[in-house]
């Protein structure tokens, strides 16, 4: 099986007595490219970091919604910063960013501030954008209709409904999926047949929200395997099958280059 982990946090401390093991763990599983992606500033040059270190690595810059009030002590400055990241070669990405109301709209202005920021940044570098969205479907999906015809972007751990898969992907968006779709609560095995298989990624969004039947433990990129499984069983696929489709989708969407295959294929990549 070949596999692109297209969301992880390998930076996250839950890693720092491993995180050569995880990685090893994860070649050996089959998953030949991880998308790290920062959180702040700080954890995108981490993350610039871990793509240094590991061939199989590479690297997304952004804020996330839960660090959205770091951002907001200087936005210019934050974004600058990114921006210059974006340059990195390992860079394929804008990201984490996105909205969260889960927990409250306190900070609601803030986040829609740096979402919008964002988009710009991704628009300016011709990179793709990776999308969090928690209790705020509606409010997303408005601020991503006002740039999809400039950004791609990628609507990570999506807990969506089908109508808003179907929408997404018909905008020429992608749909990340994770741990989540192997929970026996998930809806999503019951929507992945109406969606076009080839705007699917597989992530993991290690350390959090283990598949089955690690869930409630850490995760890890070589987890990704259980889910690819419970992917293809839903759409009547072997995993090989699956894996490769998959595999295709993210070479394309984030431009990656990897061994024996060539970035942008739908066939090859």
């Amino acid at each position: 099986m070949i596999a692109v982990d297209t969301h992880c946090h390998l930076f996250w401390s839950d890693f720092d007595s491993d995180r050569d093991d995880v990685v090893r763990r994860a070649v050996e599983s089959g998953v030949s490219a991880i998308l790290n992606l920062g959180t702040t500033v700080e954890t995108s040059r981490d993350c610039i970091a871990l793509a240094e270190r590991y061939e199989q690595c590479w690297a997304a810059v952004g804020f996330h919604p839960h660090d959205v009030e770091v951002f907001a002590v200087d936005p210019e400055e934050a974004v600058s910063e990114l921006r210059l990241l974006t340059g990195h070669p390992k860079v394929v990405a804008v990201g984490e960013t996105g909205l969260d109301f889960y927990r409250g709209r306190e900070t609601e202005e803030a986040q829609r501030a740096s979402l919008q920021a964002h988009f710009v940044m991704a628009r300016e570098a011709g990179l793709p954008i990776v999308l969090h969205n928690r209790s705020a479907g509606p409010e997303l999906r408005e601020m991503l209709e006002e740039y999809d015809s400039e950004v791609t972007a990628i609507l990570h751990c999506f807990v969506g409904d089908e109508e808003f898969g179907r929408w997404a992907i018909d905008r020429g968006h992608y749909l990340g999926l994770g741990g989540i779709f192997t929970f026996p609560s998930s809806d999503l095995p019951g929507m992945v047949t109406a969606w076009d298989i080839d705007r699917l990624v597989l992530e993991t969004d290690s350390p959090f929200l283990s598949p089955l039947p690690h869930r409630g433990r850490r995760n890890e990129p070589a987890f990704i395997v259980h889910t690819a499984r419970a992917i293809a069983e839903a759409l009547g696929m072997s995993v090989e099958d699956l894996s490769e489709r998959m595999t295709a989708n993210a070479c394309r969407v984030l431009d990656l280059s990897l061994p024996g295959r060539d970035a942008g294929s739908s066939e090859d990549c």
